[in-house]
């Protein structure tokens, strides 16, 4: 009772004078965190809908570009016969393209064959010269050409587009009404404030809510937003935000951009500082509202507060020492609704997580650490599904004769030695342990964890096998036990998953692959490493081969050709 009594005193000594300067900083963080954080989300948001808003518009330009490009095919009468193909095809993209008005083919020496239009009359063989103009020069260099945006009467802008024929030089051009990037731009609305506009490499406006500022062709390239993006130039292709900005009208907003590739546009999203941070007001004021509120209940219930804590505290402690003590099964009772019953809802959470790995650790003990982590998850990758493996099977040479003249200690203490030192190689190389066949071993790669260069995994990690049981070998030599080891490596398509029943299963592949594995695993002689070919033609890099010969397998149709590998070539 004294040491409680002064436990307590403690309590209420602390939290009076501590309470209330914890309260005002927790507060004073917590507004400074919901700033950044509501600030940080609302730029997050709007570079979001600028990605979106870009993707729609390139996808635009993009599939118009391809459309424009079956029309360059090549034909085998360049006379009238070809031209008026040429003019079938460009009829056929006004169709399939209705934001295109104007269609053209210029051919290899630069002279108008064909133009077939919306709005004015067809021209065939004009052989008007545009060898100049630089729809045709700049595609024939680029391959492809997106022209400065022009204006239509004042009222429509229009872009050019070109692209190179693969042969004979030629050139398709069309002109695209922009109305639908337009159309884009204005669907960009949130709150009062929030619009989208789009502005080409030099910062002039080409797309915006209020087409009088596109009409007057407004230079935007002062503002600073779009100074830095434009800097930025296509190191920033994907989006960048940009953090506070002004607007044509001199507000501070907040803005983020995307990048439009093609043409090199850059498309803005803004919304006044004022108007995106009211929210963020509101919530300032309400905190500042609690935290007084809640200062002054802190203050009148810490007394109260102190005097409930040295029960829980008591049950922490008697809990911690009993998990301490490996009871893993104790169970923490702290009901006070506040910060300790977290801290006894933690202590059994640790409990538990002991728990687990103390499964695991065993599970670990029988089945590969792979399968045995996606039991522990309950993952639905251990279900029964198809997938291509690389399945390696290796066999130890002269077992047989060796558990008859040995005494089965001996027999079983060169397992272990054999299996400790291959089980180190599977585990550092990742490999799946399917199973261990008495003196033999069965390896997957790629599943049920999925790895790159599987093939080669497997065949560094057999031959540097093959070197450590040269090693075991010579040891084994000494004490007048003679063995080696073959290996047989197969990579193609397997059905995996459990097998067995309710009392036992087991993580397994089955097909044809590996039994392939399992009988090049069994024609290799001692210190060989045989593949096939579907094998041979991925580890080249990795291992110096040499041609067995077409061996003839048990269980499989047809001979297989088969190659040892000699050494790694790392």
């Amino acid at each position: 009772m004294p040491k409680t009594r002064g436990l307590f005193r403690k309590y209420v000594t602390l939290i009076v004078g501590l309470v209330g300067a914890a309260l005002l900083a927790s507060g004073a963080i917590g507004i400074y965190f919901a700033y950044s954080e509501t600030r940080a989300g609302l730029l997050a948001l709007e570079s979001e809908k600028a990605r979106a808003a870009a993707a729609r518009i390139e996808q635009f330009v993009r599939d118009i570009e391809r459309q424009l490009v079956w029309t360059t095919f090549p034909v085998q009468d360049e006379g009238p016969a070809g031209v008026e193909l040429r003019r079938l095809e460009l009829l056929k993209l006004l169709r399939q393209v209705p934001a295109a008005t104007e269609a053209s083919y210029i051919d290899g020496d630069g002279r108008e064959q064909v133009r077939v239009s919306r709005i004015a009359r067809d021209a065939i063989g004009s052989g008007i010269d545009l060898s100049h103009d630089p729809r045709f020069v700049r595609s024939r260099a680029a391959g492809a050409y997106f022209g400065p945006v022009y204006f239509v009467g004042e009222s429509e802008p229009y872009m050019p587009i070109a692209v190179r024929a693969e042969r004979g030089g030629g050139v398709a051009t069309t002109a695209v009404n922009l109305k639908f990037i337009w159309n884009v731009i204005t669907q960009v609305r949130f709150g009062a404030t929030g619009l989208a506009y789009l502005v080409d490499a030099d910062g002039s406006l080409i797309s915006h809510p209020d087409i009088s500022l596109v009409l007057k062709r407004a230079d935007l390239s002062e503002l600073p937003q779009v100074s830095a993006a434009l800097a930025a130039g296509s190191a920033n292709a994907f989006g960048g935000i940009r953090g506070s900005a002004v607007d044509l009208d001199g507000r501070s907003v907040l803005t983020a951009y995307a990048r439009v590739e093609p043409p090199g546009w850059t498309l803005f999203v803004e919304q006044a500082q004022e108007e995106a941070l009211q929210p963020l007001r509101s919530l300032m004021l309400r905190n500042a509202i609690l935290l007084v509120v809640g200062l002054a209940l802190a203050v009148a219930a810490s007394v109260l507060l102190a005097r409930h804590m040295t029960r829980p505290i008591e049950a922490l402690s008697q809990g911690a020492a009993a998990i301490g003590t490996g009871d893993l099964e104790h169970r923490i009772e702290v009901v006070t609704g506040d910060e300790l019953e977290d801290l006894g809802e933690r202590f059994n959470q640790m409990a538990r997580d002991l728990r687990a790995l103390e499964h695991m650790r065993r599970l670990k003990r029988f089945l590969a650490p792979q399968v045995a982590e996606l039991i522990a998850e309950g993952a639905a990758s251990l279900q029964s599904h198809r997938r291509e493996v690389v399945v390696v099977f290796l066999d130890l040479r002269g077992f047989t004769s060796f558990t008859e003249s040995f005494a089965p200690e001996e027999v079983m203490g060169v397992l272990g030695e054999f299996h400790e030192a291959m089980g180190r190689l599977i585990v550092r190389y990742e490999g799946t342990l399917e199973r261990f066949l008495g003196d033999g071993i069965m390896i997957l790669f790629n599943d049920p964890i999925p790895v790159p260069d599987a093939s080669a995994r497997a065949a560094r990690m057999t031959m540097e096998m093959r070197t450590e049981f040269a090693r075991l070998a010579d040891a084994w030599k000494r004490r007048g036990i003679a063995l080696d080891m073959g290996i047989g490596i197969a990579r193609g398509e397997a059905t995996l998953g459990t097998i067995g029943f309710e009392g036992r299963q087991d993580y397994s592949a089955i097909g044809p692959v590996c039994n392939l594995a399992a009988r090049l695993c069994a024609e290799a002689k001692g210190g060989q490493i045989l593949v096939p070919e579907s094998v041979r033609s991925s580890v080249e890099t990795v291992a110096e081969v040499e041609l067995v010969g077409e061996l003839t397998l048990k269980g499989i149709a047809r001979p297989v050709a088969a190659w040892n590998l000699v050494r790694n070539r790392e």
